[in-house]
């Protein structure tokens, strides 16, 4: 259901189930970095979600905004064919947003948490 919200508003993502479970936002724009113009984010969906709250973010790893972007590298990762790495970007946790409520976040909340992460490039 929260996938069909963000379709129906324009975005492009999909579901991934192996080897993880994850969505992919693809083709997420990048605000004031003009040589880059767009990235694929991928969240995994973890145990127990919608009550396990969304957290970390990974980026494709050869992405030139690892480093740039808010939050610690982490490791590489396959996933859906592609190599990821995982970057320590904690929204719901301390890092801005509001605690998680089951009832209301989700997927198609987490993605302004994204594009606000992806506005304050380094």
């Amino acid at each position: 259901t929260e996938l069909g919200f963000l379709k129906e508003g324009g975005l492009k993502v999909s579901r991934l189930t192996n080897p993880d479970f994850a969505v992919i936002y693809h083709g997420l724009p990048i605000l004031g970095l003009p040589a880059i113009q767009n990235v694929d984010v991928l969240v995994k969906i973890p145990n127990g979600y919608p009550a396990a709250f969304l957290d970390y973010v990974s980026l494709p790893a050869d992405s030139v905004l690892i480093g740039r972007v808010k939050g610690a590298p982490q490791e590489e990762f396959y996933c859906g064919g592609n190599k990821w790495r995982k970057i320590s970007y904690h929204p719901h946790a301390g890092g801005g947003a509001p605690p998680w409520n089951p009832q209301i976040h989700g997927f198609h909340t987490y993605f302004s948490e994204i594009l606000s992460w992806l506005g304050d490039v380094r």
